[in-house]
């Protein structure tokens, strides 16, 4: 699982969580030497034959739909003459916004001091009519993670999901303005692949999978509107004539539950990528909707 890959001369945001260029093309060394790097056709055949290869192999996958995977990850697959498996989310290629997720990334990347932060949001909920209410349940929230401290989590997850929509949106929208203030429209052009990346790609060996239509935790949304953004998803895919019947589908958060699942067996979706730590083994090879994955992060 990669999501960010650039090089540090030509990167704008230095503090973003990100793997360096040159180590990309070393761990794709690596992967040649040790790996059968699996394309996206010879996956599904494993997990339809419910058999693991003898050699140790590896499927490449991307979140997000970043430009640096179009810029740095696409030239340096085909030169290799491998085959990766992309995942970008539909709503920044139709509407050229930023996603939650990336505005909230690009707010710490440039505001370091978390207390100041959370000083600032709960400044702006001590305005609402119900912030006794969203302050007493803020002990519920999980902050248990495998990257960031406890702060940084719960600056986190207040704006992903937690704050109700219309609230979180209002806060996110000031935070970017007053920390980041670069026009959102523009740099989602510059900060994502667009169809014509996404139609050249294809054509040289690239394979697409969906990622949501808006990013949204899918686990925490209601049964009918997981399905409006799985079904917006599919819809998008099938319009460029990239879509088969091994697509697939990758969790944005990882958040799923049975609801997603039951949906994507209805869509007739191949399988489905968790952000779940472990390796594709006989014990788990069966559960198509739940595969782990390991983070480029996971190794040194």
């Amino acid at each position: 699982m990669y999501h960010y890959i650039k090089e540090k001369k030509n990167n704008d945001f230095p503090n973003l969580n990100y793997l360096e260029f040159k180590e990309f093309r070393r761990q794709i060394n690596f992967f040649k030497k040790k790996f059968n790097i699996l394309d996206n056709n010879q996956f599904c055949e494993i997990l339809y034959s419910k058999k693991i290869p003898k050699k140790k192999s590896v499927l490449l996958t991307f979140d997000d739909g970043y430009y640096d995977h179009y810029n740095y990850v696409y030239p340096e697959l085909v030169r290799n003459k491998i085959s990766g498996l992309f995942y970008p989310t539909v709503e920044t290629i139709e509407n050229n916004v930023l996603l939650d997720v990336n505005k909230i990334q690009l707010i710490l990347e440039k505001e370091k001091n978390r207390d100041k932060l959370l000083e600032n949001i709960f400044k702006l909920i001590h305005d609402l009519k119900n912030k006794k209410k969203i302050i007493s349940n803020i002990s519920k929230i999980k902050l248990e993670s495998r990257w960031d401290d406890k702060k940084t989590v719960l600056i986190k997850r207040l704006l992903q999901y937690y704050l109700p929509k219309n609230i979180r949106n209002l806060i996110l929208e000031k935070l970017y303005n007053e920390i980041v203030s670069i026009d959102e429209e523009i740099l989602s052009k510059t900060f994502y692949i667009n169809k014509k990346h996404i139609q050249e790609m294809h054509s040289n060996g690239m394979t697409f999978g969906g990622h949501g239509h808006k990013h949204f935790w899918l686990g925490k949304l209601n049964s009918v509107d997981q399905e409006k953004d799985i079904k917006k998803t599919i819809n998008f895919f099938k319009k460029l004539k990239i879509y088969n019947n091994n697509f697939s589908f990758c969790y944005p958060y990882g958040s799923f539950n049975n609801h997603t699942i039951k949906i994507l067996k209805k869509f007739k979706v191949s399988f489905a990528l968790t952000t779940n730590k472990n390796s594709l083994t006989k014990r788990n090879l069966k559960e198509r909707f739940v595969i782990p994955r390991f983070d480029t992060n996971d190794f040194k």
